[in-house]
């Protein structure tokens, strides 16, 4: 195999493992926001708490600078 087509070849193999590593990360990315998400209404539903009721306490956070 010519040098031109071994790098073509591991130019692909390497594309293809960075797109494999982006899927990856999204795919954990999206459970973290998934149990975060289970979390959240799980201490809703403890406290008795609407959605409102969280983005008002959020809203009357001070906020960080």
């Amino acid at each position: 195999m010519s040098k031109n087509a071994t790098f073509r070849e591991i130019e692909r193999k390497l594309a293809e493992s960075l797109a494999q590593l982006e899927a990856k990360k999204e795919a954990e990315h999206i459970c973290e926001e998934q149990a975060f998400s289970d979390e959240l209404k799980t201490l809703m539903k403890t406290y008795r708490l609407s959605a409102t009721d969280v983005l008002a306490i959020i809203e009357s956070a001070p906020q960080a600078h």
